[in-house]
């Protein structure tokens, strides 16, 4: 898969374990391999044995909500991946908003991702995330956000520059 457009250059080993360990987790999740004996080992090892099956519940939770309350189809890369799609920047974004306690940002991101306002359950489960995430020193961090400077003679039309 190539990088996002948005962010060229960029990966999830730029953004930190944070980052790489939510989105390894909720992956799992959305494509049914929360289960998995490699995904429950890492969050056991990491979040400790009860703590492990606790986050994970809420990931799964999130990435269900996502899967049957969005109103479009998001796009994810594969749980091992070190590419990341731009609907998966604001998976990162709600968690990254939720360890801030932005919960207007917050929502947001969850606004982008299901094409409607999110209710209040699934802000609630994004915030656990989060927060056992801040528990174990592993902030999200997000990609540094860059100006796009449009291409001379095309700043009024829309182009497609591929599929992350």
């Amino acid at each position: 898969m190539a990088p996002t457009s948005i962010y060229p250059g960029t990966n999830l080993a730029d953004l930190g374990a944070g980052a790489q360990l939510s989105l390894y987790g909720f992956r799992a999740c959305a494509v049914g391999s929360v289960k998995c004996c490699c995904v429950v080992k890492t969050y056991n090892e990491v979040f400790g044995n009860y703590g492990g099956g606790r986050v994970l519940g809420h990931m799964l939770q999130f990435a269900r909500d996502l899967g049957q309350a969005s109103g479009r189809r998001l796009k994810l890369s594969a749980p091992g991946c070190l590419h990341f799609t731009h609907d998966e920047t604001s998976v990162l974004g709600a968690v990254a908003a939720a360890q801030g306690q932005d919960k207007g940002l917050r929502d947001a991101h969850l606004t982008w991702l299901l094409s409607r306002p999110p209710q209040s359950e699934l802000g609630d489960i994004v915030d656990a995330v989060g927060e056992a995430f801040l528990e174990r020193d592993l902030p999200i961090c997000l990609p540094e956000a860059r100006r796009a400077q449009p291409a001379a003679g095309r700043a009024g039309r829309l182009e497609c520059v591929g599929n992350a």
